[in-house]
C-alpha cells in the first residue's frame, strides 16, 4: 500500500505540473475559450437576472409538474431550438485566490493518482509499458466520459472538447510514466 501512496503522490505532482504548463504556458486552452464583446454588459445583465451563485442554463430546463405531482422534463419547444443555448457557472462572490485553487488542484490530483495507483497495483503480468498503457487507458475512459458528455449535452465546442481530452491524456501519460515505475505488482 505504501508504494501505491508513493506512486499516487508522485503521479499527482506530475499531473499538477503538467496542468500548470498546459494552462499557463501553452496557447491551446486560451484558443478555445472566448471573451464577450462587451463583458460589462454581460455582467450587468447577469446581475439583473440571477439571485444566487450556481449553474444556469438557457433555455430553461425546469420540469413541469403534472396534476399527479410528477415532474416531467420537456424537450425544448421549436422556438427554443432556434434560440442560443447558454450554460454558465456563475459565482457572485468572484474568483477564489489562485493559490487556493492551486492547492485544491494539487490535492485532487494526488487523490486521483493514488486511486489509479491502487488499481494499477491490482494488475498482474504487465511490464512497464503495459502499466503505462493501463494508466493511459484509464485516462482515455475518463476523458471520453467527461468531455464527450459536455460536448453532447451542453454543446461544448469540439475544439475545446478535443483539447480537454488531449490535455488529460498527456497529463496521465506523464504521470503514468512515473507511477508505472514506482507501482509494480
Amino acid at each position: 500500500m505504501s508504494t501505491c501512496i508513493k506512486a499516487g503522490i508522485l503521479g499527482g505532482i506530475v499531473l499538477f505540473i503538467w496542468s500548470a504548463v498546459s494552462w499557463m504556458a501553452l496557447p491551446w486552452h486560451e484558443q478555445t475559450i472566448h471573451s464577450f464583446k462587451d463583458g460589462q454588459a454581460v455582467v450587468n445583465t447577469m446581475m439583473a437576472n440571477v439571485s444566487k451563485s450556481g449553474i444556469y442554463f438557457f433555455p430553461s430546463i425546469h420540469p413541469e409538474t403534472t396534476d399527479s405531482g410528477l415532474e416531467i422534463k420537456q424537450p425544448p419547444a421549436a422556438s427554443q431550438a432556434q434560440e442560443p443555448m447558454v450554460f454558465a457557472s456563475i459565482h457572485l462572490e468572484g474568483m477564489q485566490p489562485m493559490w487556493l485553487s492551486m492547492i485544491i488542484a494539487l490535492a485532487y490530483s494526488i487523490v486521483a493518482a493514488c486511486f489509479v495507483a491502487w488499481m494499477l497495483s491490482k494488475t498482474a503480468g504487465l511490464n512497464y509499458i503495459g502499466r503505462v498503457a493501463f494508466v493511459v487507458s484509464f485516462a482515455l475512459a475518463a476523458a471520453l466520459i467527461t468531455s464527450l458528455a459536455g460536448w453532447n449535452w451542453l454543446r461544448f465546442d469540439i475544439q475545446y472538447t478535443l483539447v480537454m481530452i488531449a490535455d488529460m491524456l498527456i497529463g496521465w501519460f506523464l504521470a503514468g510514466l512515473v507511477m508505472a515505475k514506482v507501482c509494480k505488482r
